[in-house]
């Protein structure tokens, strides 16, 4: 199932990328004297605040690497553990290819893995979606700080069109005089959403398998389906999420990617922060892991992670001046989401009881 891999010299620059990436669809990898130094894909060159004419160096993520003798249970561990779209195979220090998150869903279809659970039992609840007539600047902040490479558009609440990381990506590298319905625009942020979304959206029921899922993602080739129920969007399903059924929430626990070598440094600091906020928790929601990503912009860091309870996914992102700050501001930002989500469940059941009572009456 291995692909070939694509590479591109540490000092190349982003825009040779931006032009590279829609033919080899994964990822492209990054070497410097022939030596592994990371990835970069659609997500990568969305989120970076790099200039088109940086160094792809700059902004490439280290992903984990894999070779021929790696499991395909920690293969799914290893997908799960961040947003990649293709992870390196190595042979010792030598790149042999990639291995695509698509083809290791078709391994797992094959295999009937998938389909003893519905979509709405792993989906995520918290749909990234934006208006059609709002700017494409705000498109880009809301992707960026969900840490989602596809967003849902939508028209009065109805599903009317996607917003992805590719086109995004496209727009980067053409010319403003050729930038779609707004060529006296100077900047690709004034454009419209509806400008530039596709109409046609990969959907899914939220009672469909897993399976089916799987099957959908692979036929169109894509990272992601919106979860579709009465003509609006409810959910948000990726191999991300199909990965998660698959490792058992004890071998998970608190999984942590994105880290440096230097940073590898705090692991025990971070999962010792991240278990006392879970110990806060554990009276009111049945945890079964949480993943967090990092990525570091100079000194600046980011955080984005989601936390797997009992049929319920709960995603925050947040930002740092430095390593722990970030973490802090993370952690608060979830403990506040659940918080909330606590607060709504006590009122609906408040509700649900003054409803039997009147009923009964």
């Amino acid at each position: 199932m291995m692909r070939d891999a694509f590479t591109l010299d540490y000092e190349e620059s982003i825009t040779r990328a931006i032009s590279e990436l829609p033919r080899h669809k994964t990822c492209i990898v990054v070497v410097r004297d022939k030596k592994y130094i990371g990835i970069v894909d659609d997500w990568t060159l969305i989120s970076s605040a790099a200039k088109p004419n940086a160094k792809i160096g700059h902004i490439a993520i280290h992903a984990p690497t894999i070779t021929k003798k790696t499991s395909i249970i920690n293969i799914c561990r290893l997908f799960f553990s961040g947003p990649y779209r293709a992870l390196p195979v190595m042979d010792d220090d030598k790149l042999v290819g990639v291995l695509a998150r698509n083809d290791v869903l078709r391994i797992l279809m094959e295999q009937k893995l998938l389909d003893r659970m519905r979509v709405a039992d792993v989906m995520d609840r918290q749909v990234p979606k934006i208006e059609s007539t709002a700017l494409l600047g705000k498109a880009k902040s809301r992707m960026y700080g969900n840490q989602y490479g596809k967003l849902a558009v939508t028209e009065e609440g109805k599903l009317a069109g996607v917003l992805t990381a590719y086109d995004l990506a496209n727009l980067l590298d053409k010319p403003k005089d050729k930038l779609p319905f707004r060529s006296s625009k100077s900047r690709i942020d004034d454009i419209e959403v509806s400008s530039v979304m596709r109409d046609e959206v990969y959907t899914i029921k939220p009672e469909e398998t897993l399976g089916e899922s799987a099957k959908r993602l692979i036929e169109r080739d894509v990272a992601t389906l919106i979860v579709e129920s009465g003509g609006k969007p409810v959910g948000i399903i990726s191999a991300r999420n199909l990965f998660s059924f698959l490792v058992k929430p004890e071998e998970i626990g608190i999984y942590i990617s994105g880290l440096d070598e230097n940073d590898k440094a705090f692991v025990e600091d971070i999962n010792d922060d991240v278990r006392k906020m879970l110990s806060k928790l554990k009276k009111s929601f049945d945890v079964e892991h949480i993943s967090l990503h990092f990525k570091k912009y100079g000194k600046k860091y980011s955080v984005h992670g989601r936390l797997m309870g009992k049929g319920v996914v709960f995603t925050a992102s947040s930002f740092g001046w430095d390593l722990r700050n970030a973490l802090k501001a993370f952690l608060d930002d979830m403990e506040k989401i659940l918080h909330r989500e606590k607060e709504g469940r006590v009122d609906r059941i408040k509700k649900s009881t003054r409803k039997t009572g009147r009923w009964m009456e």
